[in-house]
């Protein structure tokens, strides 16, 4: 029998034992039930939906001919970014303006799909696992918008390649493959991108021989505005901008004001936000739109901006309201560096949406693009330089205003030599025209390549050859963007009077002609005097540098440079001179001619 001590010592044992037992149980409790707790959190992942970037074009094969180790057979690759598998149910593609309905495709953590057409399942099937097919896949070789959808419709991702990306021309031919560098920055342009190094021209299937890690310190900036409708002013950045911008309806204001409704994303690029106002944008209103705030770009950067840009309701171009200001047609070192700046010498917005660019053709252009389809308002007295690649041009020339270039949608491929070029409405009608040859260059110039010609004056007429010259050496042969560097200035240094300013040239002994007359505060001045219709045209040349001394008359009779009587109505009478001390002096009068 076990006396009183013995006893009290195994319950307090017994006890002991309890309560290292209560704390092992609830020691395996809470581990067993945080392994619960993340196997829900995991399998909640795994039915999740792909958010946009989570799957990724990876990989583009538009060219494959010659073939330098494949199958010559077009492809695109799809890579996920997300540590689990998903599968794609009901997602679509599309290439340029054609659609075209995905197979449910299942992709491995991290893991890679390549989608080929059909007839090419046969040569393909080697090269790569998980292989995906569409009844036909056609990829345009000179470049296209590619955009994937999941099955709500929403924009995953956005690639509008071009075989520029291709760095190395020899690539450019065919048979390589564009991979992505660093899907990091899955909303980039060209610049993250680039042509396979694999020695079979491509990666189909597997990671991308180029995978490298890219920055991109480039600060977002407004690079234009359009008016959708009466309440709805789309801003465009220079960047795709994040989801996660804060307080997007804050961000902006307006002078006078407009209360900002909604700020909404413009896919399928997501570079631009549709505001919404609560009333119309007042016609013969110039607004101030001012944006200021933190937003992210798709790497993940923030970023605080401060900007201003005009805005307001845009007015039809009518003739010679915008102008053909400067030209390259002859870029020093790639073709693709060629610009046309424009200027607006009207004192209204004009949109650029609403502008056509051509080329070639006496009347009409062989040719004509949209200058810039997605809109662009221009305020009166600005530049814009449209570029064929914006980057190239940036690069070769002094760009005072960086804002003041734009990507051209398909700028037309000028002649080096001699062409014509428009600016016409959406109907075609002539807002400016250039009819251009390199004899317009300076002739000392020992080479016009990479040399642009400028305009001298706006309001001179545009085809007036004394009204080009060379862009000067000091600005870098070219000013896209701002005031040319050979602008004329209206200078005091000479007198120019008609009389009379109405005549009636038919030989009746009464005003049968006028006189042009120049007074000049210095000897040895030339003289320029040309005489245009109420079209533009010039009729008759009085003068062709003349050499005067301070006081000159120049008659005209009523006939044009053949000789022939021309019609009634006003003609612009215009008058250049200058001597060794100035610069050129322009002045314009107008003078009628009647019949009795």
């Amino acid at each position: 029998m076990l006396d009183f001590r013995r006893k009290s010592s195994i319950f307090a044992d017994i006890n002991l034992n309890k309560n290292v037992m209560n704390k092992k149980t609830l020691k395996a409790f809470l581990l067993t039930f945080c392994i619960l707790l993340n196997q829900r959190v995991v399998l909640s992942q795994v039915r999740s939906e792909p958010n946009r970037y989570d799957i990724l074009i990876s990989e583009i094969m538009a060219k494959p001919a010659p073939e330098i180790g494949l199958p010559p057979v077009e492809y695109l690759e799809l890579h996920s970014r997300l540590p689990y598998p998903v599968t794609l149910q009901n997602w679509r593609l599309t290439l340029g303006n054609t659609n075209k309905n995905l197979p449910d495709i299942t992709l491995d953590s991290c893991g890679y799909a390549v989608i080929i057409a059909q007839k090419w399942l046969g040569d393909f099937a080697s090269v790569c696992d998980n292989i995906y097919v569409l009844s036909s896949l056609a990829i345009t070789d000179g470049g296209q918008a590619l955009t994937l959808y999941n099955q709500n419709g929403e924009v995953i991702h956005y690639v509008s390649f071009k075989p520029e990306w291709h760095t190395e021309k020899i690539k450019q031919e065919g048979g390589w493959s564009l991979e992505i560098i660093d899907e990091g920055w899955p909303c980039a342009g060209g610049w993250n991108w680039n042509s396979s190094v694999d020695p079979l021209g491509g990666t189909p299937g597997r990671p991308n021989s180029i995978r490298n890690s890219l920055k991109d310190n480039t600060v977002p900036h407004i690079t234009g505005v359009t008016l959708r409708d009466s309440v709805t002013l789309r801003v465009h950045f220079s960047k795709t901008l994040a989801q996660d911008t804060k307080n997007p309806v804050e961000f902006f204001r307006t002078e006078p004001y407009l209360k900002v409704l909604t700020v909404s994303e413009v896919p399928p690029d997501f570079a631009s936000w549709d505001i919404r106002f609560s009333e119309p944008v007042e016609p013969s209103t110039v607004y101030r739109l001012f944006a200021y705030g933190e937003v992210a770009d798709c790497g993940g950067n923030r970023w605080q901006i401060s900007e201003e840009v005009p805005f307001g309701r845009a007015s039809p171009p009518e003739y010679n309201d915008l102008v053909i200001n400067e030209i390259l047609t002859n870029a020093l070192s790639d073709e693709n560096a060629d610009y046309l700046e424009i200027y607006n010498r009207s004192n209204k917005i004009i949109d650029l949406k609403d502008v056509k660019i051509g080329y070639g053709g006496d009347t009409l252009p062989q040719k004509a693009v949209l200058a810039l389809s997605k809109g662009f308002q221009m305020p009166p007295g600005t530049y814009l330089a449209l570029c064929k690649r914006r980057n190239l041009t940036l690069e070769q020339y002094i760009c005072r205003d960086e804002k003041a270039l734009a990507d051209c949608d398909s700028l037309p491929d000028f002649a080096t030599a001699k062409g014509i070029i428009y600016l016409t409405d959406r109907s075609l009608r002539t807002i400016d025209r250039l009819a251009y040859t390199e004899d317009m260059h300076y002739s000392k110039l020992q080479t016009v390549k990479g040399v642009s010609l400028e305009r001298l004056y706006p309001d001179m007429p545009t085809q007036d050859e004394n009204n080009w010259r060379s862009a000067a050496e000091s600005a870098g042969f070219g000013t896209p963007g701002y005031r040319n560097s050979q602008a004329g200035n209206v200078l005091e240094s000479c007198g120019f009077e008609i009389a009379p300013d109405v005549f009636s040239p038919d030989n009746d002994g009464f005003d049968d002609y006028t006189e042009v007359v120049c007074t000049f505060p210095d000897e040895e001045n030339r003289v320029n005097i040309v005489l245009y219709n109420n079209r533009g045209y010039p009729i008759k040349r009085l003068a062709n540098n003349v050499l005067c001394g301070s006081e000159a008359r120049f008659r005209w009779d009523g006939t044009d440079d053949n000789n022939q009587p021309a019609p009634a109505g006003m003609y612009a009478v215009q008058i250049e001179c200058w001597n060794l001390r100035t610069q050129k002096t322009l002045r314009k009068r107008l003078v009628a001619a009647i019949y009795r």
